[in-house]
């Protein structure tokens, strides 16, 4: 269960609530992250709530997210992305998105 998260321009963070040590999933995590990145798929962009200008991102097949911002057009503008763990205490861990440059 996702407890926080945190988007920025080059680094981005997801907390979360965990029974064990997220590190031997982080690999499988990433490689996957990185094909949906290098398949260039369209990103969807639109209101979920016109009045109140709330808006949302979707790349088909996922779930909507709230738009924070980030007015990315494909997947492959992210680039090449790497994740590292760190432990906020029992049973919570925190995975760090960061941009490779």
């Amino acid at each position: 269960m996702r407890i926080g998260a945190h988007i920025a321009q080059d680094k981005s963070r997801i907390d979360v609530e965990w029974p064990e040590n997220l590190t031997t999933l982080l690999k499988e995590v990433e490689t996957e992250a990185q094909l949906l990145i290098d398949s260039d798929a369209r990103i969807i962009s639109d209101f979920s709530d016109k009045e109140n200008e709330r808006r949302y991102w979707e790349v088909e097949g996922f779930t909507q997210v709230p738009c924070c911002g980030t007015h990315l057009n494909r997947t492959s503008e992210v680039g090449q992305i790497q994740l590292k763990r760190k432990n906020l205490g029992k049973g919570k861990e925190r995975v760090e998105i960061t941009l490779c440059t």
